[in-house]
C-alpha cells in the first residue's frame, strides 16, 4: 500500500511539475515576486529612485533596497547583505504609481506692502484742520491669506504675522500758527473694514510739519497731493484684524490729502472725518499702502509610490506579473495622511 501510495504521489507531483513547467509557474520568479510583493504591501513606505531600484521601508525607518543589475534581481538588506534573487531572464520591470501627500513647509517670511488702497478717477482733497479739532482716519485691514496681498497670488494658506512698519500717505501739510505738528494714531477699528477707531491707541508718532510736504495754493484752496509721504509707525498687527490710522493736525493747521469720490460710499475700508466731536463716514478713497514684515504658512507637497508591479520576462517562458498597494497609502484619500518617505512610524 505505501509502494502504491508513494508511486501515486510521485506521479501527481510530476505532473504538476510538468504542468507549471509548460505554463512557466516552475520559473523561480513566482515565489520571488509573491515574497517581494508581501513586503511591498506591508511596508511604512515605498520610494523608487530609478527605473530600476526600488526603497522598501519597515515601520522602523529601516530600508530594503530592490534593484536590477547585471541581468539579475537583487536584495540588499538594511544590515548590508546583498543577494541575488533572480537571474537568467530577458527582462525586468518595476513600475510604480504615484499619490500626492501634503505636510507643512517651513514658515515664508516677507517684508513689503500688504495691504494697498487704490483708486481712479479725478482727484480731489481732503481736509482736516486743527483749528476745528478735526482728523482724518483711513481703516484697512491686516491680510489673513496670501490673496490679500497685494501681488500674491491665490493659495491655500494663512498669515502668521503682520507688523505694520510704514504707512504711505498722499498728503501736504498747512502751516498757520500755533504747535507745528500732525499725530498719526494707530487704533483699531470698532468693525473690520470701518474707519472709525476703537479702544485706545495701539502706537502714535508726532511728526513735525515742516518734515511734510507742504501744500501749494491753488485757486483759493490747494494743490492735489501728487505724491506719498512715508510715516514710520511700527505695531504688530493680528491677522485679518481690522485697523484705523488717524491723522489730526495740531494747532490751527491743516493737513491736505488726496482721495477719489466714491458713490455710493465703500463699506470695507473706507474713510471718515472727525468734525463737531463726531465720526462721519467719507464717500471717498484716500489712496494709501501699508508694508512691513509679514509671514506666512508654506505646504511641501511629496508625490509618494502608492502601488508596485513587478513584471519578470523568463527566458522561452510566459512572462510573470505581480502588484502590491502600499497599504499605508492606499488606506487613505486624504492628502495630508498617508506617509511619507522618511516619516518614521509612531
Amino acid at each position: 500500500m505505501l509502494s502504491a501510495l508513494a508511486v501515486t504521489t510521485f506521479g501527481f507531483t510530476h505532473t504538476l511539475d510538468y504542468l507549471e513547467d509548460e505554463a512557466g509557474l516552475g520559473d523561480d520568479a513566482d515565489p520571488v515576486l509573491r515574497r517581494v510583493t508581501k513586503e511591498i504591501r506591508e511596508a511604512w513606505w515605498v520610494e523608487q529612485p530609478t527605473s530600476t531600484k526600488l526603497e522598501v521601508a519597515d515601520t522602523n525607518g529601516d530600508v530594503t533596497e530592490y534593484f536590477v543589475e547585471d541581468n539579475s534581481f537583487w536584495v540588499k538588506r538594511p544590515n548590508g547583505d546583498t543577494g541575488i534573487l533572480y537571474t537568467d531572464f530577458q527582462d525586468f520591470t518595476i513600475d510604480s504609481a504615484t499619490v500626492e501627500r501634503k505636510r507643512e513647509g517651513p514658515v515664508v517670511n516677507n517684508d513689503s506692502i500688504f495691504y494697498e488702497a487704490s483708486a481712479t478717477g479725478t482727484a480731489g482733497n481732503l481736509i482736516a484742520s486743527g483749528g476745528s479739532d478735526e482728523a482724518i482716519a483711513l481703516a484697512f485691514t491686516a491680510p489673513a491669506v496670501p490673496g490679500e496681498v497685494p501681488g500674491q497670488a491665490v493659495a491655500d494658506e494663512e498669515i502668521q504675522a503682520v507688523d505694520a512698519s510704514v504707512f504711505d500717505v498722499p498728503l501736504t501739510y498747512v502751516h498757520m500758527s500755533g504747535s507745528n505738528n500732525v499725530s498719526f494714531t494707530l487704533y483699531e477699528s470698532w468693525a473690520p473694514g470701518k474707519a472709525k477707531p476703537y479702544g485706545s491707541a495701539l502706537a502714535s508718532v508726532t511728526v513735525s510739519g515742516s518734515s511734510l510736504p507742504p501744500a501749494v495754493p491753488s485757486g483759493g484752496g490747494y494743490e492735489v497731493p501728487s505724491a506719498t509721504t512715508a510715516i514710520s509707525l511700527s505695531e504688530p498687527l493680528e491677522p485679518g484684524t481690522g485697523y484705523t490710522l488717524v491723522i489730526k493736525p495740531m494747532g490751527t493747521n491743516k493737513v491736505v490729502l488726496r482721495k477719489y469720490n466714491v458713490s455710493p460710499s465703500v463699506d470695507i475700508d473706507n474713510v471718515a472725518k472727525l468734525s463737531g466731536g463726531g465720526w462721519s463716514d467719507q464717500s471717498v478713497t484716500v489712496p494709501f499702502d501699508v508694508k512691513g514684515p509679514w509671514s506666512m504658512t508654506s505646504t511641501v507637497t511629496t508625490n509618494v509610490v502608492s502601488l508596485v508591479t513587478l513584471t519578470a520576462y523568463p527566458t522561452n517562458r510566459p512572462l510573470q506579473q505581480r502588484s502590491a498597494a502600499i497599504l499605508s497609502q492606499a488606506l487613505t484619500s486624504d492628502p495630508w495622511l498617508g506617509v511619507v518617505p522618511g516619516e518614521i512610524a509612531p
